[in-house]
């Protein structure tokens, strides 16, 4: 990981204003509302006399939004009242049986829905004629013709594609709907599926929810639906899900009309900061780079639209991080020791490492092995142990969701040239060197002579502006080529 370095703060203000002023009047005024009335005292970073509290939260520091999932963290289990209108009525079947499908889906399991989504996304199931594009959990549940989910199911088995129990009840939900509906029943929040229950019961229904389920075209949900079906439900959820609930709809959408190009230019940043291997630029007809919500907007929607909370990534890493855990921020400032935390070095496989690269092996010194990350991995689950990991374990744990020790290992070129490059380039030559130059009247600093040798920035603070500039620089120490030798 490589910092970055905190943004011009007008330029950021203007950035998240524009974004802001793209909410609608009543979605700003609801909002704010929900941050000042309801959350005053769980964020207090946010509260101020201005009445624009949600633009002020698109503009925190990450320090600060740190604070603030803490707290949402802290406070997950508390339960916060919800009164969800279902007023669905007989006569309007489309609206109706899409909307019921919506709830449902709004309190399924989190970890089901991303599951879904990530098994969909990687089987690329959108790709196929007639199918929606980007095809998800809530897309599929309202498809309702025979054709499509049959469409679906063949396009799996000609691609042999495996599949999961449950994805492959839901693939195949017109023949299964006993099991659809009892899979869909498990993975709904409990606290909303007992209010539900007891909604239907108190109303007097004649259906059940686990029937409702079994339900979706519209011919179905038409003959089978109670007038005196229950016009609203109370029920409560925990904060983070209230959150969920009330900002998703309205920020990811929005998020997808950002100016990704003008936020990468605001941060400077040209090479990936997980990873520091990827060139990630900008043009007016191109754009290398992603951005990369450091915390989820599936689980933190209210951060979608916070500058940052978006790291300009290569598409490995954010395409890695879209299903693991990253733990260090390049914007949090607390880490300043990147630099001595982690080193890159080498080793040598056999004698003609100097003609033959693949003789040569990058290591990450003091690396410890998967079998003591797996362990970590385990300790993951454990509130109680994932925040006494050391920064050291942290940021070992990153490199190794991007697989950092086997991608720089594809570079060992790179460390051979460093080693024909210290056979050439000893004190005498430096100093030759500085003085051809400066008898020409341009006189450089050591960095800038280090720089011309290796072909690298060697200072830890231009580290961000090439790719592999970190190994460069640890390898090139390391074999005196640079600096001091050790």
């Amino acid at each position: 990981m490589i910092p970055i370095k905190k943004s011009n703060y007008e330029k950021v203000y203007e950035f998240c204003k524009d974004i802001y002023e793209m909410i609608s009047e009543n979605d700003k005024e609801r909002l704010n509302r929900i941050l000042n009335d309801e959350f005053s005292e769980v964020f207090p970073e946010i509260q101020s006399d201005d009445e624009e509290l949600f633009l002020k939260l698109m503009t925190l520091e990450y320090k600060e939004l740190k604070k603030v999932k803490e707290r949402i963290d802290e406070q997950s289990e508390a339960k916060f009242e919800i009164i969800e209108s279902l007023s669905i009525k007989s006569n309007k079947c489309n609206y109706s049986l899409n909307k019921f499908l919506r709830i449902i889906y709004q309190h399924l399991d989190k970890d089901f829905i991303e599951e879904c989504n990530s098994w969909f996304k990687e089987k690329q199931i959108g790709n196929i004629d007639g199918v929606k594009k980007d095809i998800n959990l809530l897309i599929l549940l309202e498809y309702e013709s025979n054709k499509i989910l049959k469409k679906i199911n063949s396009f799996v088995k000609e691609k042999n594609i495996e599949i999961t129990n449950e994805v492959n009840i839901l693939i195949n939900k017109i023949d299964k709907k006993n099991e659809f509906a009892e899979l869909l029943l498990s993975k709904l929040d409990i606290s909303f599926r007992e209010s539900f229950e007891k909604a239907l019961e108190s109303s007097k229904c004649r259906i059940k929810l686990v029937e409702l389920l079994k339900i979706y075209r519209q011919k179905d949900f038409n003959k089978n639906w109670c007038p005196k079906f229950p016009e609203n439900i109370e029920y409560k959820v925990p904060l983070k899900k209230y959150l969920q609930n009330e900002f998703k709809k309205v920020l990811e959408p929005l998020y997808n009309r950002i100016d990704k190009k003008e936020l990468v230019r605001i941060t400077g940043v040209t090479v990936c900061p997980y990873c520091n291997r990827n060139f990630i630029n900008v043009t007016e007809e191109a754009n290398t780079s992603q951005l990369d919500h450091f915390f989820p907007k599936n689980e933190y929607p209210l951060f979608a639209l916070c500058f940052y909370n978006l790291i300009p990534s290569c598409y490995g890493c954010n395409n890695k991080k879209s299903t693991s855990k990253f733990y260090i921020s390049p914007y949090d400032e607390s880490i300043t020791d990147v630099d001595e935390l982690l080193k890159f070095s080498w080793s040598i496989k056999s004698a003609d490492f100097i003609n033959n690269s693949e003789s040569i092996d990058i290591i990450i010194t003091d690396d410890i092995s998967e079998e003591e990350l797996k362990q970590l991995e385990i300790k993951d689950d454990k509130s109680e142990s994932k925040d006494k990991l050391s920064v050291r374990q942290k940021l070992l744990k990153d490199k190794y969701v991007i697989d950092t020790r086997n991608l720089y290992k594809l570079h060992a070129d790179i460390v051979q040239e460093l080693l024909w490059k210290h056979e050439i380039y000893n004190k005498d030559y430096k100093s030759g060197l500085c003085q051809i130059f400066a008898d020409l009247g341009k006189y450089f600093s050591d960095s800038e002579i280090d720089r011309m040798i290796v072909g690298y920035y060697t200072d830890k603070e231009n580290y961000g502006k090439r790719p592999l500039s970190k190994m460069v620089t640890d390898i090139s120490k390391e074999i005196g080529l640079v600096g001091e030798e050790e």
